[in-house]
This record gives C-alpha cells, sequence and structure tokens, in this order.
C-alpha cells in the first residue's frame, strides 16, 4: 500500500468513506416513552441505518464505495470513473440529499408520553455526506474543473488536468505526484501538463 498516490482529497474522501459505513451502526432513530406511575416502565428503542431502511444505509454505503474507488490505486490497482471527481462530487450530493430527506420524514412525536425522531447517527451521516460533496468539490477544482464546465466531464471530452498527470479520456486515475504545489497553475482544456 502506497498513500503517497493519495492526495488531501482521496484521503479525506476515505476516511468520510471510513466513518459512514461505522455510522450506518450508530442509533439513527428513536423511540422514548415514559411510564406512568409506576405500573408501566419507560424506556427508549433506537434503530441504526440498517434498521431504518435503504434510504438510511443506501447513502452511506455510496460514500463508502467512492472511497474504495479513491484508495485502490493505493493498492496498486488502476480505476477509471467516468467524470472524474465530477462523479464522486454527485455521487456525495446525492447521499447528502437522501440523508436529508431521511431525516425530514422520519416520524415524529413530542408530548407527555415520550418522543420519537432522528437519532445522533444521522446527524452524523449528513455531516459525512456533505463533507464528501464539498471535498469532491475540491478535488474537482484543483484539477482544473469548474461548475461551467461540469458537464463536458460527463460527456467523455478531454478532462480537466492536474499538474503533473493527465487521466485517461473519460477516466480517473489519482495522480503519483499528490496535488499541485501552491503557486503552480493548472493546465487549460487541450493543454498538456508539464511533464516531470
Amino acid at each position: 500500500m502506497d498513500l503517497t498516490k493519495l492526495g488531501r482529497s482521496e484521503r479525506v474522501l476515505a476516511i468520510v468513506g471510513l466513518l459512514a459505513f461505522i455510522d450506518s451502526f450508530l442509533p439513527w432513530y428513536s423511540v422514548s416513552f415514559k411510564g406512568e406511575l409506576g405500573v408501566i416502565a419507560g424506556g427508549s428503542v433506537s434503530g441504526n441505518a440498517w434498521d431504518v431502511g435503504f434510504w438510511a444505509w443506501f447513502p452511506m454505503l455510496l460514500l463508502l464505495a467512492v472511497a474504495v474507488l479513491l484508495v485502490l490505486p493505493a493498492f496498486g490497482q488502476n480505476v477509471s470513473v467516468r467524470g472524474g471527481y465530477a462523479s464522486f462530487g454527485a455521487a456525495s450530493l446525492l447521499a447528502t440529499i437522501i440523508v436529508l430527506i431521511r431525516w425530514l420524514s422520519y416520524p415524529t412525536v413530542s408530548d407527555a408520553y415520550g418522543s420519537a425522531g432522528a437519532d445522533f447517527g444521522t446527524y452524523i451521516g449528513l455531516v459525512l455526506a456533505i463533507v464528501a460533496t464539498v471535498f469532491a468539490y475540491l478535488g474537482f477544482t484543483a484539477a482544473g474543473g469548474t461548475l461551467n464546465n461540469i458537464g463536458a466531464a460527463f460527456k467523455g471530452q478531454q478532462q480537466p488536468q492536474e499538474a503533473g498527470y493527465a487521466p485517461p479520456a473519460g477516466g480517473y486515475v489519482p495522480p503519483a505526484s499528490g496535488y499541485a504545489q501552491p503557486g503552480d497553475q493548472p493546465p487549460t482544456w487541450g493543454q498538456q501538463p508539464p511533464q516531470q
């Protein structure tokens, strides 16, 4: 395993994917109820993402899949993903939207008899998905992409290129040298990066 093949964004996204998988086992939804004058005992019940359903565990697995695709080059496996960071950003954004919808669609109750609603696993999942979206976008912009040309990444046209490497047409292979150094100017579309 050679972690030097991974840049900052790849490392952060890998950690986020691992944390998202762990988060899927934390409480995502909980119900608590109060006892009645010593006759019925109070208590609480919670469910993790796997108990809550597809709209909870799927976005966490989506973040894990992004992490796995980004970490494979550290193990010597070349990976080609159409759109590169644009695809990773779209997957992370989709995960964010799904978790947000899942959170907003939970049945909630808060009265004298008890309460029900989202638990901390849902909030952690939402934060992880947002972090993944942000770092995928940062990786996309570090590779020379902008929101104005994001569609070109998916059409198989020449990809934005990061200083120091040229990804294959329509695919993503992390740079062997990491990210461009501060002060380096990313090449523009159609311009080859400087050879090192």
